[in-house]
């Protein structure tokens, strides 16, 4: 098993995408995952380059690149309620959110590789909605598993 990547699942209420964020970030802070900066790196960055993808299931990939990471992680964070994100391909428009996927990523070269990765993931209809069926215990282990 390669421990060079952690996923969380959480699940929760958020009033917004910016709430959304500090909902994963306090997880990945609480998992000694990054510090507390990333979480402001990652609203910033989403006001200038939002991340909503309206794929099927509509999910939202918010990440920064940022000093304060410790490990790479994901924070997955199932929303009881979709949550409203600005597109990535057209930040006039909004998506309601399903799921986010926070991604720190630590060094900066392995960013790319698994955004893309993330991405060909979440376009996964099939790999989404099991996603959302499986229970926050079950996550972690699917996306280990399923994300090249």
């Amino acid at each position: 098993m390669d421990n060079s990547k952690k996923y969380i699942a959480i699940e929760a209420d958020a009033q917004n995408w910016e709430e959304a964020i500090k909902l994963c970030g306090e997880a990945l802070i609480a998992n000694n995952c990054i510090g507390q900066g990333f979480v402001t790196a990652c609203i910033e960055r989403e006001k200038s380059f939002p991340t909503g993808l309206p794929t099927v299931i509509p999910v939202a990939i918010p990440h920064a690149a940022s000093d304060e990471v410790n490990i790479t992680s994901v924070c997955i964070l199932k929303l009881k309620n979709p949550v409203e994100f600005k597109r990535m391909d057209d930040s006039s428009e909004s998506i309601g959110a399903r799921l986010v996927f926070n991604l720190a990523i630590k060094g900066h070269n392995e960013h790319l590789d698994y955004l893309q990765n993330l991405i060909a993931f979440v376009m996964d209809e099939e790999k989404v909605k099991k996603c959302l069926s499986l229970s926050l215990g079950e996550i972690p282990n699917y996306l280990e598993n399923n994300m090249s």
